[in-house]
């Protein structure tokens, strides 16, 4: 269902946190893929990865290609790009399916501790997006975002959370 893609570069404090949070959504089958995409970490940031059982890119350059990387490496239908520091609230995964059924054309995005999930416009932390809607707006690029334009959305929670 999703693929979460996180460009990584010594963030060894922040992503076991990250992970952590990624489990129940795992453990509920939303969640099938990780993928780190690393920029030549040289603390424990690529043990933590593969300790989880992420998929782990090693590559040089910006983490923008190194998102566009996970990209060509997901098997999702749906991306979801993570800022290695953002940790998703508890119950994440109920908006993130809630979304995905009720709105299949529009990407959307969360901030914590901003009453939404992920980021946001003008400085997301992270975005969720159908492979579909990607390829459509001509792939990972750092003006994501920008370019899906009415087509994104705050992620909220379900009522029932």
């Amino acid at each position: 269902m999703i693929s979460v893609i996180i460009a990584t570069c010594d963030h060894e404090r922040a992503l076991g946190s990250l992970l952590t949070a990624l489990v129940p959504a795992a453990v509920d089958g939303v969640v099938r893929q990780v993928i780190v995409a690393d920029g030549g970490s040289t603390d424990a940031t690529l043990d933590i990865a593969l300790d989880s059982g992420a998929d782990v890119l090693e590559l040089t350059g910006p983490a923008e290609a190194r998102l566009a990387a996970g990209c060509a490496q997901a098997k999702g239908d749906w991306l979801l790009f993570l800022d290695p520091g953002v940790v998703p609230p508890p119950g994440w995964e109920a908006a993130a399916r809630a979304h995905m059924d009720a709105w299949p054309d529009r990407a959307a995005w969360f901030a914590p501790g901003r009453g939404g999930l992920l980021g946001g416009p003008p400085a997301a932390c992270g975005l969720l997006v159908s492979r579909r809607m990607l390829e459509t707006a001509g792939g990972y690029r750092q003006d994501l975002a920008r370019r899906l334009g009415g087509r994104l959305k705050r992620l909220t929670a379900p009522r029932s959370l």
